[in-house]
């Protein structure tokens, strides 16, 4: 089981470094393909989960599925290949975007939809979204088109359902009632 403690550790370390190399967006963009990259995949995570492929094999894979990374990253997936935390790099991401966020005053919002915002409609909710939070706002949007309609909103700890499905299960209540 992967510890979120352990990846936190991980983020913070990369995130000084690249602070101290002024290229935190560069590291983070580099960080976000990778995880992506590493975490879609089925095969990919069970290739770099199993404890009897090669350390080297890992390392040459990484490496020649992410040809464009910097010599930076190509040492933090040796690192990370090094200690056995091959699988962590989605949680490392996650955390690294944190840490990047909080340290820039920026809140990270989630929004999840049945289908994705025009720019107009993103703009004005990022705008409102500051307004009501007091601080500058990240937007991230993740389209579920298993939802019938409406927005769920995640942001500052806070959760904000304003789907279709959660509109019926409150009717639901009130009727029972």
């Amino acid at each position: 089981m992967r510890s979120q403690e352990i990846a936190r550790r991980y983020a913070a370390a990369l995130y000084q470094v690249s602070v101290e190399d002024s290229s935190v967006r560069e590291i983070e963009n580099e960080l976000a393909i990778v995880a992506k990259g590493t975490s879609d995949e089925v095969d990919v995570r069970r290739f770099l989960a199993h404890p009897l492929v090669p350390r080297e094999k890992k390392s040459e894979f990484l490496t020649t599925a992410f040809p464009k990374t910097s010599e930076r990253m190509r040492n933090f997936f040796e690192l990370l290949i090094h200690n056995q935390r091959e699988t962590y790099l989605d949680l490392i991401h996650d955390e690294f975007v944190d840490i990047r966020t909080a340290a820039e005053g920026v809140i990270q919002v989630t929004i999840t939809m049945a289908q994705a915002l025009s720019d107009e409609d993103r703009a004005r909710l990022k705008e409102r979204l500051e307004k009501a939070l007091k601080h500058p706002v990240q937007l991230e949007e993740l389209i579920d088109e298993s939802m019938l309609g409406g927005a769920r909103i995640e942001a500052a700890g806070h959760v904000m359902d304003g789907t279709i499905r959660a509109r019926l299960g409150e009717l639901r209540r009130q009727l029972e009632e």
